[in-house]
């Protein structure tokens, strides 16, 4: 007959239901950390198993237990209880609002995803851990640059497994096609370049932490060759002050107030040489000063800098209509639609910019709530630990802070998984051990 007890290592005698109970919850928890890892490389490159590791991720905290310790760690974790009150704000406002039970459970769906960053939190991650999966994500997107470069080259055939074909959500704008004009693999070009921008931060990271000169001139080409890759080829202008952004974060952690100045300096000889180098920067820039001068409120136009203009139009006149609280989560289609419906233009899902997505959705307390989350991220990342983590969590912050300029990067799928997992990861707030060299 088996043995219904177990002895433990300190000569305690356990229950062999305790025992198991208590292997369920530490397999869980390895293989919560081994999940991480693997969401890291596939954020870049694959939707589908994004969404399997994020179910995985899941089963693996539900079966972790060690309930009150998690409580406790999120609470106390500013980020965790910034996203937290975020999150409990965007679920209030399915209350009001002119959305359909379908539009704001839609919403929340789209928004839940946020509750990454305190599920992690909880789950204590390891600097062994955070470190494993930013490894991973330097190799896919080291993946999604040979690839870029070689379709770019003519080295692989338009259409293959690539398949970056974007068209806007809000109108009829012409869809934008990977090829060798525009490079992008695996995500659309927007998605792809802001991506990419970060990568120049992590490479150059990793080449500056680096002791073995091979090892250091290695990630450094891979940082000057993903910088060209987002600025010479992919059309994603997100992307170009995303770069910039990070540029002046790094410049100014490393030297200070006149690290701006130098920022300033190198950006300016940077994007003056692409705006002659390279036709696609070119004529990207040339777009936007365009569509600014010849917009007009009074006429639908479809090129992209111009519907953007648009949207953004049309959605601050329903802010001004309910600043407060807004239209409800999951009401901006039907209170636009209410806008526009004299003129006769589409009506879109969103419109292009996060910060007036939340605004128009649960008003001025939504977007300060969000201010705040970043404000604490910001915070939680002051001189006194790691300087390349703390580099690398500032980046996070900037990176999404400017693509909410642009995109509804807490809906869109890649954007806000990169941002909540890394974010989750880099804001664990756990052991600071020393990290071994690339």
């Amino acid at each position: 007959m088996s043995s219904t007890r177990q002895v433990s290592d300190n000569g305690q005698v356990l229950d062999s239901s305790i025992w198991r109970l208590n292997r369920l919850q530490t397999e869980a928890r390895r293989t919560a950390g081994w999940t991480t890892t693997a969401l890291g490389f596939t954020i870049p490159l694959w939707v589908v198993a994004d969404s399997i590791l994020v179910v995985l991720l899941v089963a693996c905290w539900v079966a972790g237990g060690e309930w009150r310790e998690r409580v406790h760690r999120m609470m106390t974790n500013p980020v965790a209880l910034s996203v937290l009150l975020l999150f409990g704000w965007l679920l209030v406002g399915t209350l009001w609002g002119m959305g359909s039970l379908e539009e704001r459970m839609l919403a929340v769906k789209k928004y839940a995803d946020l509750l990454l960053i305190p599920l992690l939190v909880s789950m204590a991650i390891s600097a062994q851990e955070r470190r494993r999966a930013i490894l991973a994500l330097a190799a896919s997107l080291i993946v999604t640059l040979v690839l870029s470069l070689a379709l770019s080259g003519g080295f692989l055939p338009t259409g293959w497994f690539i398949n970056c074909d974007s068209a806007s959500p809000c109108a009829v704008q012409k869809p934008i096609s990977c090829d060798q004009s525009n490079p992008c693999v695996f995500k659309k070009h927007t998605t792809h370049n802001l991506l990419m921008a970060f990568g120049v931060l992590l490479f150059g990271v990793f080449a500056w932490k680096s002791s073995r000169r091979w090892v250091r001139w290695g990630w450094a080409g891979a940082a000057c060759l993903a910088a060209s890759n987002v600025l010479l080829m992919v059309q994603g202008r997100t992307g170009y002050v995303v770069l910039a952004g990070l540029a002046m974060v790094a410049f100014h952690m490393y030297f200070g107030w006149r690290g701006i100045v130098a920022a300033i300096i190198a950006l300016t000889v940077t994007f003056s040489a692409a705006y002659q180098v390279s036709s696609s920067f070119h004529d990207r820039v040339d777009l936007v000063a365009t569509g600014v001068t010849q917009w007009n409120p009074q006429m639908a136009t479809y090129d992209g800098v111009t519907e953007r203009m648009e949207l953004f139009y049309y959605t601050v006149e329903i802010i001004q209509s309910n600043p407060l609280i807004g239209v409800g989560t999951g009401g901006f289609a039907k209170a636009y639609a209410a806008h526009v419906q004299k003129t006769g233009l589409s009506v879109p899902t969103h419109p292009h910019n996060q910060y007036l997505l939340i605004m128009a959705q649960v008003g001025v307390v939504g977007l300060c709530l969000l201010f705040w989350l970043f404000v604490q991220q910001w915070r939680l990342t002051s001189p006194g630990g790691d300087a390349t983590d703390g580099l690398l969590a500032r980046g996070l912050v900037v990176t999404i802070a400017i693509t909410c300029l642009f995109q509804p990067a807490l809906n869109d799928h890649t954007e806000k998984l990169f941002y909540c997992l890394f974010s989750g990861l880099m804001f664990s707030g756990t052991d600071s051990q020393p990290e071994t060299r690339a």
